[in-house]
């Protein structure tokens, strides 16, 4: 369900933070590392923030549906910021990685194609928005 796919999208959100946080500290460019440069530094810090804020949605839910109490539209809460948090952690690793984050030799070219799976199945942004909207007495 929900849960699962914001489970996996914010392990493919954490797996595109870890891939471009490497590849800023073993870079060098003009004589420096990556990572040094204040934009690649900001860009990862932001990828962390989408990550715990992930993790915390999709857990959240994951307790209240194990607890039996209503949790859909935690739930849906959790896909969309999961799915969305994948996506844009794709972008901006692949973005760091510049011309090597196509490459079939990094992880980042498959976490790419993957994250846009995960940011669909099981309803695409809009839909979650939809649920959401509607648990809370608005139309949709």
């Amino acid at each position: 369900g929900r849960i699962a796919i914001a489970a996996l999208a914010a392990g493919a959100a954490l797996g595109c933070l870890e891939q471009a946080l490497a590849y800023a500290h073993d870079r060098t460019v003009f004589g420096s590392p990556l990572g040094t440069r204040q934009h690649i530094a900001f860009t990862i810090a932001g990828m962390q923030a989408r990550v715990h804020t992930a993790q915390l949605a999709w857990q959240h839910a994951a307790r209240l549906r194990d607890a039996g109490h209503p949790f859909k539209t935690e739930a849906a809460i959790a896909k969309l910021v999961a799915g969305e948090a994948a996506m844009a952690n794709a972008r901006e690793a692949t973005q760091i990685f510049g011309g090597n984050g196509f490459m079939e030799e990094y992880p980042v070219a498959r976490f790419y194609r993957d994250a846009k799976i995960l940011e669909i199945g099981e309803g695409t942004s809009e839909v979650q928005r939809m649920v959401i909207a509607r648990n809370l007495g608005l139309p949709s």
